[in-house]
């Protein structure tokens, strides 16, 4: 008798552990942007935020130098210069390919 207590103590335990551990999908998301322009020499990269990957607003998430992340609206002219000369700069292409 004191064995099937055992098997539903446990399987308790494991379900709450999988439980914690299966739900930590959390998105880092921009909650706003700002409109003032990033000096292309700070950013080393960027990474587009969308509605659908589970954030209010879409964005461009600019990376800086010292892995700060900036906001930054994603149709504005001056951050779709910016992500251009990212991508056409030999850093982000060589991190893209995996070198």
């Amino acid at each position: 008798m004191q064995h099937p207590n055992l098997l539903c103590l446990g399987l308790l335990v494991l379900g709450c552990v999988l439980n914690v551990s299966g739900g930590n999908n959390v998105v880092d998301c921009c909650l706003r942007t700002s409109e003032n322009p990033i000096p292309w020499w700070i950013v080393q990269d960027y990474r587009i935020q969308l509605v659908q990957d589970g954030c209010v607003i879409p964005a461009t998430v600019f990376i800086t130098m010292r892995g700060k992340h900036l906001c930054a609206p994603l149709q504005a002219p001056w951050v779709i210069r910016l992500r251009e000369k990212l991508d056409t700069s030999s850093t982000r292409k060589a991190k893209s390919q995996g070198i």
